[in-house]
């Protein structure tokens, strides 16, 4: 709802016809009150509740201009979900949840099975519920220690790979297809890859 005569108030102007009507409002009568309100509908702009929340919140002494308290997220996932999830992610070597979240139910009944995680029915049911926009926040703590550990393997993209090689996204990725390989150099350097050390390539192919 906008200003009767087309003009745009700003918001100091708003609160000072606002503050003008505070002192008739704790002793107007209901007939007055809703006049006091119609007058702020009218020359402010407001809905009818909001002008009435706004009066409530000035003789009530809030400071208007004050920013909104920020409100804590509420978890549905208590910490003994979320370590469970961890132990999970980093046995698949810290996929991301787009990924995770698949292979989870397989995977939480083989380490159940071999006691890595609890046997607790509503943690796994919570565990499986979780969406992998969910998955991937939540373990963002954990995320920093696992990557550090990574990122062993000598190959390197090269500047003329990348223009005669397409690349591929998560969803386009098929290790099943006939005449798949992939091909990796790793380096046992423990880190340093100064002076002599050991190389070993590992190679994956798939044939029809």
């Amino acid at each position: 709802m906008g200003h009767p005569l087309g003009m745009e108030l700003t918001m100091s102007e708003r609160k000072a016809v606002l503050t003008s009507q505070v002192k008739a409002w704790p002793k107007a009568t209901r007939a007055e009150k809703s006049a006091i309100l119609d007058h702020l509908v009218a020359v402010n702009g407001w809905h009818r509740d909001h002008a009435r929340k706004m009066m409530r919140a000035v003789v009530a002494g809030r400071d208007l201009q004050a920013p909104r308290a920020r409100r804590e997220p509420v978890l549905k996932y208590g910490q003994e979900v979320i370590d469970a999830l961890a132990t999970c992610w980093a046995v698949l070597d810290g996929p991301t949840g787009k990924r995770l979240q698949p292979g989870l139910p397989a995977l939480v009944d083989s380490l159940v099975a071999h006691g890595e995680l609890p046997d607790d029915p509503a943690l796994i049911e919570a565990l499986l519920s979780m969406s992998a926009a969910t998955i991937d926040p939540r373990l963002a703590p954990h995320r920093t220690g696992l990557v550090a550990l990574k990122g062993r393997s000598m190959t390197r993209p090269g500047s003329l790979l990348k223009s005669s090689i397409p690349m591929k996204t998560w969803h386009e990725w098929d290790d099943t297809t006939p005449g798949f390989i992939q091909v990796d150099l790793v380096a046992h350097e423990g880190g340093d890859n100064n002076g002599h050390f050991h190389c070993m390539t590992a190679r994956w192919c798939v044939y029809s």
